[in-house]
């Protein structure tokens, strides 16, 4: 088959954020089955290096851009680095104006959100892109939000380019507090429908975001236009032994993501944790945590690590004897960590607050997941189940249906059909 050119937007390609991890990930293994170029921005990171067969297309940010975007990339991988050195996360110099920047939540004040003011750019190096490659598809990862405009834009000027869209969270339904304000609510449905009206596919990472998106736009879009391509999972998890065999106390347990108001609080885990004496239990904490939701600094049963590598929380997944799962209170979205910690040889403590929730379909009836609800004492006990399970057991949880190659192979299947198709449909008009 002949090689065919691909092209993938994603502005953020080289930023450790879960949509460009995604797509780094699938770009490495397209690069022998299609010439892929990269739009992305010019972050100052390694961004080359990730590419691995692909080639990246530069962005510069404008003015706008560069305050309120880039400076805020910075600040943020500034707060990284102190994390990762075992300090507070806040940036040193001018802590007050800092500390107040990294608190400030700017995509309020924009609608779609902030990468609106960085629209017409990226529009304008698509265009040109476009029009010098004349690539057979254009992947849209539409993480901001801003970039569902790009897909009628595109059309309308390249009406023979086939246009994906790749969505992490929903537009319309997103479980964010940002979602529920009054310019959201009036116009995001329009937007997101605008979007999906225009692109040949869209790609989503659920069963249960593909009949949202039925149900919402069904009128614009059907079954064969909606195809599901899950999260993947890094491979350095799926390599972790089986259980450790030296078990001793402490009772070692390992939470990695954030927390958020109402949506993930960590309360009722950390009540529950407090229930065992010192010396019995010890919950680590991994991610870029906020102040608000940081354990008792004191209380020996709890530990703090900050950010980690995928490899380094490998390794500490690897020495622990249950990984701990708190889900989203409400909202559509399944969280990429629900496939990562399934996929870790270890018992899973899966905490969530009904059976409704997105995730509980991909957990329910998994080998070595204890299921609890988000209250003290129900979470205490699935983790004195946990504490009699049988050391050094294997788990076969389906995984590997998620591990890149996997996804990689099943995008490949998707895009090939979208572009022959197209071909086969030019020969029989």
């Amino acid at each position: 088959m002949a090689f065919k050119r691909l092209v993938v937007v994603s502005p953020l390609f080289s930023v450790n954020a879960p949509q460009p991890a995604r797509f780094r990930e699938l770009v490495r293994r397209w690069a022998g089955r299609f010439e892929v170029t990269v739009l992305t921005f010019d972050t100052g990171s390694s961004a080359s290096s990730m590419a691995d067969g692909a080639e990246l297309a530069l962005m510069k940010f404008t003015r706008a851009g560069r305050l309120l975007i880039r400076s805020r990339l910075k600040l943020r991988d500034q707060e990284q680095n102190d994390l990762k050195q075992g300090g507070s996360g806040i940036s040193s110099g001018k802590p007050g104006l800092r500390n107040w920047l990294r608190k400030v939540h700017i995509n309020r004040f924009f609608f779609p959100d902030v990468f609106i003011v960085e629209y017409l750019n990226i529009r304008k190096h698509l265009e040109t892109l476009a029009g010098n490659l004349q690539p057979d598809a254009v992947i849209i990862s539409v993480s901001p939000f801003s970039l569902l405009f790009l897909a009628g834009a595109l059309k309308r000027k390249f009406p023979h380019i086939k246009v994906v869209i790749d969505t992490g969270d929903p537009f319309h339904g997103d479980s964010s507090s940002y979602s529920r304000r009054l310019l959201h609510r009036l116009f995001a449905r329009r937007v997101e429908r605008a979007g999906l009206e225009k692109a040949d596919m869209t790609v989503v990472p659920s069963l249960i975001l593909k009949k949202h998106y039925l149900c919402c736009y069904g009128d614009v879009v059907d079954e064969q236009r909606i195809r599901v391509i899950e999260n993947g999972i890094s491979e350095v998890f799926t390599r972790i032994r089986a259980g450790r065999a030296d078990r001793s106390t402490p009772f070692r347990m390992v939470y990695a993501g954030r927390f958020y108001r109402k949506m993930r609080d960590p309360s009722c885990l950390y009540g529950a944790v407090q229930q065992f004496q010192p010396g019995e239990v010890l919950l680590k904490i991994f991610g870029n945590i906020q102040e608000e939701y940081l354990p008792p600094a004191s209380d020996p049963r709890f530990m703090t690590g900050g950010v980690i590598t995928a490899e380094g929380l490998a390794r500490e997944y690897e020495e622990a004897d249950l990984v701990v799962y708190l889900d989203n209170a409400y909202g559509v979205q399944i969280p990429g960590k629900v496939y990562e910690v399934l996929a870790v040889n270890r018992p899973v403590i899966y905490i969530c607050h009904d059976e409704a929730s997105p995730s509980y379909e991909i957990v329910n009836g998994k080998d070595g997941v204890f299921t609890v609800t988000n209250d003290r004492q129900s979470i205490a006990e699935g983790i004195a189940r946990a504490r009699q399970e049988t050391v050094a057991e294997m788990y076969h949880r389906g995984s590997e249906l998620y591990t890149f190659d996997s996804l990689a192979s099943r995008y490949i299947v998707l895009l090939e059909g979208l572009i022959s198709g197209d071909q086969a449909n030019r020969l029989t008009r």
